[in-house]
């Protein structure tokens, strides 16, 4: 009986020794607030009691910075990267409001054709897979439009840019609220 009783108390204190570790690992992970520290606690505890709380900080802050990119870089394309991987984040609807305002501050006047740009990726092929889907599943709006993926030019941010058109104006207006309305991020540029 008493050997049970040391087995007993020596696994009490193992399980303590570990909860204690955890908590340190935690608290460390906390103190940095970094992608790295918080990973680095979950590879030492995967199923801990705040592996939870790790990954929600981890997408936080990823988000957070995909978000000070676009701030950083004022542009349609950095505002539509930040929508494409947060459509419902914690900065979409300030993402959406200024490429609005960024719409209508560049509004250029007269009959020039326009073209509705769809998105902007950090490569050619992140932008040939959104092509197909997006041909795909809007193909009622997008069916009759010549869709073209643009390089990133000279001096320009490393964006590719997939566009559609040629169009008048109103008709890239319309196409861009019809696809709003689905939850697809759509911006009408002037050619």
């Amino acid at each position: 009986m008493r050997l049970q009783w040391i087995v007993l108390w020596i696994a009490c204190v193992i399980a303590i020794a570990a909860c204690s570790r955890q908590e340190t690992g935690w608290r460390d992970a906390r103190g940095e607030d970094s992608v790295p520290a918080y990973e680095t606690y979950l590879e030492h505890f995967p199923a801990g009691a705040h592996a939870r709380e790790a990954r929600a900080r981890i997408r936080e802050l990823h988000e957070e910075h995909e978000w000070d990119r676009a701030s950083q870089l004022q542009t349609p394309e950095g505002w539509q990267r930040y929508l494409g991987a947060y459509p419902e984040g914690r900065y979409a609807a300030t993402a959406r409001e200024r490429l609005s305002d960024f719409v209508r501050a560049k509004t250029p006047a007269g009959d020039r054709p326009y073209s509705v740009q769809l998105g902007a990726y950090s490569s050619e092929a992140a932008a040939a897979t959104d092509l197909a889907r997006l041909s795909q599943d809007h193909a009622d709006l997008l069916g009759a439009l010549k869709p073209r993926i643009e390089s990133p030019g000279a001096g320009a941010s490393l964006l590719w840019r997939l566009r559609a058109g040629p169009l008048p104006e109103t008709a890239a207006r319309r196409i861009c609220a019809d696809l709003q309305v689905r939850a697809v991020d759509c911006v009408p540029m002037a050619e």
